[in-house]
């Protein structure tokens, strides 16, 4: 196809059979020729340059042959209705689908296509199966995101996350809508709002108690759904019974990592995997303080240009009948040797060995200063080092995959936090060859807590020759504790990677008993600050060694 001018419409109207009104923005090449339809459908701005040339190319994608439409989703911005996140998605999705296939310059094919939410929003519509519908393609999202915000019952609440959508992305559309948005107030806020992450009990959050005091932000953080609507939200079972091909897209150090992950093995339709060097922020191969080559441009193994490129090669296949260049389903970037493999499956089980590396210590693992090591053989004797939570003086957030406010996302120098006395740590001796992690690392921990909430905080990072710590994958968890100060043994799942460790660096866990202000911080009371403020420092115990050997297990590329 040569280089075509491109026909843009504004607010092109797309009405629901309940009589509301969506508005589009058409982008379609200027020839009167009939094209498939590329469709994202968000609740963020259409107007906003993001969703036009940053994510995607649409310029690009318009070029290759299709019509693409950016669509603001049920009451937001330029679209008629009221929101409440993700549950009119569904049959709204299906709607919209079947009223793009049959715009006059449609072919009658759609597909659809976007991120974190609007990955969500083709889910939703995916499993409504439109007839019209014939591929997608989410990228850094999962089938429960409300599940995401809510978190299961007892599991640690990740307010901070919900917080920073609420104010940062979704507020002041709903306060102009309602007619009471005050700007110098909602930016008094905004301008602080990584400080205000810090307030408790954040079920009473004061910027959106001022601001808006009939948020859904307050049903999501206090619980007030019904069962029908947090199981309506949830798609994970029911994409196991569609068949429209779908492109999974996630990051490395994407807040949404582990969701695309599991909503691409629930899904049972023809499906692609890639996973590059990405944060949910961009997919430049910056992150944090890394940069890997290869991360933005000339990704894969079949010559790949970009992002943008796997796309319309996806599409061109699905909607046109092209022939598919790229030939293995899982697409995975090897941080440590910046380059890309491809495979036949995820998780990956024929390359890949498990190991298991043990916990030692003689109970002084406090710092990276300490006598905490890794070892691949147990100790006989069994110790136990303490580790201290003191609520007023959490443990901070740091790198990984976070969506909050003033905290980037990627790997970050933490030596620092592992000089902290409330932190233990344990290292591995110096590498004498490469360790090549591949897929989803898992920890055995021997935990004991003196009260009837635990809270436990495990990263890996590595250490480099200049004794520099940088994070790997790290996890929050909760539990219930029946039996106060009673041993225990936590079985959980820290994250999944693809990174090669060099010779000469070390493996490194650190374990802390609090992560803020990403997580609510446990009091030592029974309670969190999702709805207290007043707590205690105490005490819990990870052990070692005899009947109670801690361990990581860990795989291994062959």
């Amino acid at each position: 196809m040569g280089e075509i001018g491109i026909k843009l419409e504004k607010n092109v109207l797309c009405t629901l059979s309940d009589g509301t009104i969506l508005r589009s923005d058409v982008y379609r090449p200027d020839d009167g020729e009939r094209y498939p339809v590329l469709m994202l459908r968000l609740p963020y701005n259409k107007e906003k340059p993001r969703y036009y040339n940053e994510y995607l190319e649409v310029p690009r994608m318009v070029q290759a042959g299709y019509i693409v439409i950016l669509q603001d989703v049920r009451g937001r911005f330029a679209s008629e209705g009221n929101f409440y996140p993700f549950i009119h998605e569904g049959k709204d999705g299906y709607e919209a689908v079947e009223w793009a296939a049959k715009l006059p310059y449609s072919s009658g094919k759609v597909g659809l296509f976007g991120m974190s939410y609007h990955g969500y929003t083709q889910l939703a519509a995916a499993v409504e199966k439109p007839p019209s519908l014939k591929a997608i393609a989410p990228v850094m999202t999962g089938a429960n995101l409300m599940g995401n915000f809510l978190g299961k019952e007892g599991e640690a609440f990740a307010s901070a996350n919900l917080q920073t959508w609420e104010l940062g992305s979704m507020m002041e559309d709903q306060l102009k809508r309602k007619g009471n948005f005050d700007e110098s107030k909602f930016y008094y806020y905004l301008e602080d709002i990584a400080e205000w992450l810090s307030y408790a009990p954040s079920n009473e959050w004061e910027p959106i108690q001022d601001l808006d005091p009939d948020s859904y932000y307050f049903d999501f953080i206090k619980g007030n759904l019904s069962p029908e609507l947090k199981d309506g939200t949830d798609l994970t079972e029911k994409l196991k019974h569609i068949d429209i091909p779908a492109l999974f897209i996630g990051g490395w150090f994407d807040a949404l990592l582990d969701s695309t992950l599991e909503t691409y093995q629930a899904y049972k339709g023809p499906r692609m995997l890639w996973v590059g060097p990405w944060t949910h922020e961009e997919m430049t191969g910056r992150c944090g303080d890394k940069f890997f080559n290869a991360g933005a441009e000339n990704i894969g193994t079949d010559n790949i240009k970009d992002p943008t490129e796997i796309h319309i090669k996806w599409f061109d296949y699905w909607l046109k009948d092209k022939p598919m260049p790229i030939k293995k389903p899982v697409h995975l970037y090897m941080m440590g040797r910046e380059s890309w493999e491809a495979f036949d499956e995820w998780p990956i089980k024929q390359d890949v060995k498990l190991s298991e590396v043990y916990l030692q210590s003689n109970g002084m693992s406090q710092t990276r200063h300490g006598d905490g090591r890794l070892n691949i053989q147990p100790s006989p004797t069994q110790t136990k080092s303490s580790l201290k939570l003191d609520p007023s003086n959490p443990v901070p957030t740091r790198g990984g995959g976070v969506l909050i406010a003033g905290h980037e996302s990627g790997m970050f120098d933490v030596s620092d936090i592992q000089d902290r006395d409330d932190v233990l740590v344990y290292t591995s001796m110096e590498l004498d060859t490469e360790l090549r992690l591949l897929g989803s690392i898992k920890a055995e921990i021997w935990v004991s807590s003196p009260t009837c909430l635990f809270d436990i905080s495990l990263r890996l990072s590595d250490v480099d020759e200049l004794g520099r710590a940088y994070n790997i994958v790290d996890t929050f968890h909760r539990e219930k504790v029946e039996n106060v100060n009673q041993p225990f043994c936590l079985e959980t799942e820290i994250g999944s990677t693809s990174y090669t460790l060099k010779k000469g660096h070390r493996l490194r866990l650190d374990i802390a008993a609090s992560n803020a202000p990403l997580y609510d911080i446990n009091l030592n009371n029974g309670t969190t600050t999702k709805t207290h403020t007043e707590g205690k420092a105490a005490v819990e115990y990870i052990y070692h060694g005899g009947e109670k050997a801690s361990k990581l297990i860990i795989p291994l590329e062959k």
